[in-house]
């Protein structure tokens, strides 16, 4: 869901940056640009293509029936760039202002924010699972004709697969960001 990704975008490299803080704070721009370069390439490889696939694909569901009544992404035809472009500055501004906080010794600060931003994603979710928990078009919610994820084949496999995706990317970014600083 678009209200989740972008978050979600700033959250991943807001904790890359805390994964990655040993490497920061030593300091010096070689450190900076590589954890921004992995950063970018985790977002661009192991993320942002889930929401273009799920926009392209599930527009209703992806936008949680909200905002834009139409069933489909083509009646929006600036959605999708723009929706990148906010979806990748929304990535580079968590890492580097977790970068700003790590380089001040604020790890805690940074901690709060991206778990901050897990805690409204949990609730995003489950706060509003009429919305959240129905495939289909903006037309098909509103009829009542959407179904519930699970009942959807092709939805609920593309769901497994980028979550797994996507977790294993994350793990994995942050568990080489960490060995990295503790070389």
């Amino acid at each position: 869901m678009v209200q989740i990704d972008v978050p979600a975008a700033f959250a991943v490299g807001s904790f890359f940056a805390d994964a990655a803080h040993k490497q920061l704070q030593a300091g010096g721009p070689r450190a900076l640009y590589e954890v921004a370069w992995k950063n970018n390439m985790f977002q661009i490889f192991f993320f942002l293509w889930i929401p273009v696939y799920f926009i392209m694909n599930f527009f209703g569901w992806e936008t949680t029936y909200r905002w834009w009544t139409e069933d489909s992404v083509s009646a929006y035809p600036l959605f999708l760039p723009v929706f990148v472009l906010v979806f990748l500055a929304a990535a580079n501004l968590g890492f580097f202002l977790g970068n700003w906080l790590v380089s001040k010794g604020m790890l805690l600060a940074n901690r709060i924010i991206y778990i901050g931003i897990a805690i409204y994603s949990v609730i995003w979710v489950f706060g509003q699972t009429d919305r959240t928990m129905q495939v289909g078009t903006f037309s098909q919610w509103v009829a009542h004709k959407s179904v519930v994820f699970y009942d959807d084949p092709t939805f609920l496999k593309a769901f497994v697969i980028v979550m797994a995706v996507w977790v294993v990317g994350v793990i994995g970014f942050g568990w080489n960001l960490r060995k990295a600083g503790n070389a």
